[in-house]
């Protein structure tokens, strides 16, 4: 199980990090990452902005709940939290080896998780047939459970 925290400006940007494990290590997706045992997913989500941008959010929103998997099926399958932040605190700090920026969703071309994403907040607008063939493309499948 992961969390993921979408934190947005006034300016509608986004904030996103450049991942450095896993399976979309290189990609620039939201901040977040594993639940750790007995850990609470709102704090996972906290703790994991936190380690991978140096920011705090005191309001944290549960927005979706998603089930991503690889395909073909067996590399990876996990459920994926997403919570929308409030206000942020702290100064941005990149986690080690990793980038951090703020962009507009608009001005760029996501990974087709961010894409999935970016559409559930209402950042951008796509094709939802088009965005399962680009999830498929990138050999996995995202669905949103909740």
């Amino acid at each position: 199980m992961s969390a993921i925290v979408a934190c947005v400006d006034q300016a509608g940007r986004v904030l996103i990090v450049k991942q450095t494990a896993g399976p979309f290590a290189g990609a620039w997706l939201l901040p977040g990452g594993s639940v750790e045992r007995n850990e609470r997913v709102e704090d996972a989500a906290r703790r994991e902005l936190f380690e991978e941008t140096g920011y705090r959010a005191k309001d944290l929103r549960p927005v979706a709940v998603y089930e991503v998997r690889s395909a073909p099926v067996g590399r990876f399958h996990f459920l994926v939290h997403l919570f929308r932040a409030g206000v942020l605190d702290g100064s941005p700090r990149a986690e080690a080896g990793s980038e951090l920026r703020w962009v507009s969703p608009r001005e760029i071309e996501p990974h087709p998780n961010l894409a999935t994403v970016l559409v559930d907040l209402g950042l951008i607008e796509r094709d939802v047939d088009a965005l399962h063939r680009d999830l498929a493309a990138a050999s996995f499948a995202m669905e949103r459970l909740l």
